[in-house]
């Protein structure tokens, strides 16, 4: 069964302490028909999800107050949140991710527009994880 949004354009957290390219995804994003929310800690993504309910998160693996596989654990602790889909963004070496991220997808910096939306349509049409963020 595919997840079908609540919302007409779904809404994206985005969570990324680099405000150039923050607000690059935001403008992005929003070109590409989403509805964007961002963050640039892990505090505000924790509080920013919990407020605004996404129906999916994008998040920076390294964020100046904390981890972002820690943060994407506490988003889904929330009520209502425990199946919100996580694509993690990093700019390490894919050898030094290895399989500490999975199952949840990740995208390696740089990456491009196009890689950018298709991992986000992706998350929103595609199933529900069943397996927990790490």
């Amino acid at each position: 069964m595919e997840f079908l949004s609540r919302r007409q354009n779904p809404l994206v957290l985005l969570v990324e302490d680099d405000a150039g390219l923050r607000e690059a995804v935001v403008r992005g994003l929003t070109k590409a028909g989403y509805q964007v929310a961002s963050a640039g800690t892990r505090r505000e993504a924790v509080q920013t999800a919990h407020d605004l309910n996404p129906d999916a998160v994008v998040m920076d693996v390294l964020l100046p107050d904390g981890e972002g596989p820690a943060a994407a654990q506490e988003i889904r602790s929330q009520a209502g949140l425990a199946a919100v889909p996580v694509l993690f963004v990093t700019a390490k070496a894919p050898a030094a991710v290895g399989d500490t991220l999975f199952p949840a997808p990740v995208l390696f910096k740089p990456f491009t527009y196009r890689q950018l939306v298709a991992s986000v349509r992706s998350l929103v049409t595609g199933p529900r994880p069943a397996v927990p963020v790490p």
